[in-house]
């Protein structure tokens, strides 16, 4: 992504003061609950949530009979080792508190798919971080500092990728989105009731910016990030039939109407400036300070494009895309 309402500086001080270090073991899951929806965000990159669908995200985080799940593919690095994708995951975090309030964080670990993974759970939240290489805005093939390893090159060539921390390495893309289901699985255990849950995921239906005639028309999501793209390939090998899926539009929508007012408007901002806020403290830290990206907010804060898909439909090459209005996500009683 390109770097992030209410004093943001001392917001995300109050929010992240003293985050204890992750608990070295792998964690037993939690008992299920009585949750009358399960909504799952997958993206790639921290922020990625909070610029395409803060808005939803939000309001989902305030319900507490609605279990919410963030997946983070990428460690959103850009080929850094400076401490910045560590500011970012920690903003990611910040920017779901601010959607929940006063309550606890818990920091374990699962081991999925013979994968250790990163979780923060607080309330009625999840936020997994897979750690993986950024693949690199306009080129998908990844930073010398990470071995040029990008989801691009592991779908495409079936080049390995390693998590920045070196905690585990993916063969395969199979591998990959065998681990993207099993998440989705095992907390699909913690919603029993909910029959089909709801993703929410960048749109497969476009060109990513690694290619120069990218901006086709008739394409719902023209011109997104490569590992964007390779999110939404990976889940659109297994999502249909249990799933209902809301395909959001990333960087194109800037070139959309603003279509956000009010309190979703209002509420979108606060993840955005939660985020920003908790990697500003981060970088400064640090001793590079990274303020919140205003020009990223202008191009996306008051715009939320999406198409709907239910459980039951396929997803086609070539689907018929919103156009001018905000979509349609499916109702209450298909995703339960």
């Amino acid at each position: 992504m390109r770097a992030r309402h209410a004093g943001p500086a001392m917001v995300s001080a109050l929010l992240f003061a003293s985050l204890p270090a992750p608990q070295l073991r792998v964690s037993a899951q939690a008992s299920p609950q009585p949750y009358s929806a399960l909504v799952f965000y997958i993206g790639a990159h921290q922020d990625d949530w909070e610029l395409f669908r803060g808005n939803a995200a939000m309001n989902d985080l305030r319900n507490p009979n609605t279990r919410v799940v963030f997946i983070y593919a990428s460690a959103g690095d850009a080929g850094r080792t400076d401490g910045w994708w560590e500011a970012r995951e920690r903003g990611a975090v910040a920017a779901v508190r601010s959607g929940i309030g006063q309550e606890p964080l818990t920091i374990t670990y699962v081991a999925l798919h013979d994968h250790r993974i990163l979780r923060y759970a607080s309330r009625n939240s999840a936020s997994y971080f897979l750690r993986l290489p950024d693949g690199k805005y306009q080129a998908g093939t990844g930073y010398p500092a990470t071995n040029n390893e990008s989801l691009t090159q592991l779908r495409d060539a079936g080049k390995p990728i390693s998590a920045v921390d070196k905690s585990t390495t993916y063969a395969s893309w199979a591998d990959f989105r065998q681990t993207l289901q099993a998440i989705m699985t095992l907390e699909g255990t913690l919603a029993p009731s909910v029959i089909h849950p709801l993703v929410n995921a960048p749109d497969y239906a476009g060109v990513d910016n690694s290619h120069p005639d990218c901006q086709k028309p008739g394409t719902c999501n023209a011109c997104d990030h490569p590992d964007h793209r390779a999110i939404a390939d990976a889940l659109r090998e297994f999502v249909s039939g249990k799933y209902n899926r809301v395909w959001w539009v990333g960087y194109d929508s800037e070139h959309r109407p603003e279509n956000l007012t009010g309190q979703d408007f209002g509420r979108k901002g606060r993840a955005f400036l939660a985020y920003g806020g908790a990697v500003l403290d981060d970088t400064t830290a640090n001793g590079k300070p990274v303020q919140p990206d205003l020009g990223e907010w202008r191009s996306w804060g008051a715009r939320d494009y999406f198409r709907s898909v239910t459980w039951d439909q396929p997803d086609p090459d070539n689907p018929v895309c919103e156009s001018g209005t905000r979509g349609a996500v499916p109702n209450t009683a298909a995703h339960r």
